[in-house]
């Protein structure tokens, strides 16, 4: 993704480089600060590293994150 095609706080993005997919919060300083749905964590990237999650990436955190809670409340 280039500079002029940075992303919008709230926008779900792939991180090509961690392979993770994240949440924008912020842009500053040609980077990005991404916030994982699954558990909050977050991290930075380039704008060049990104690309727009598609309904499957979206879906495949979601997933994950619903075993993930599934797995706290009977294990």
């Amino acid at each position: 993704m280039s500079e002029s095609e940075r992303p919008e706080a709230g926008t779900w993005v792939v991180d090509a480089r961690r392979d993770r997919v994240g949440e924008v919060v912020s842009a500053a300083g040609g980077r990005l600060l991404l916030r994982s749905p699954a558990d909050g964590r977050q991290w930075e990237a380039l704008p060049c590293d990104v690309r727009p999650a598609t309904p499957s990436d979206e879906l495949r955190v979601r997933v994950a994150d619903a075993n993930h809670r599934s797995g706290r409340r009977w294990g």
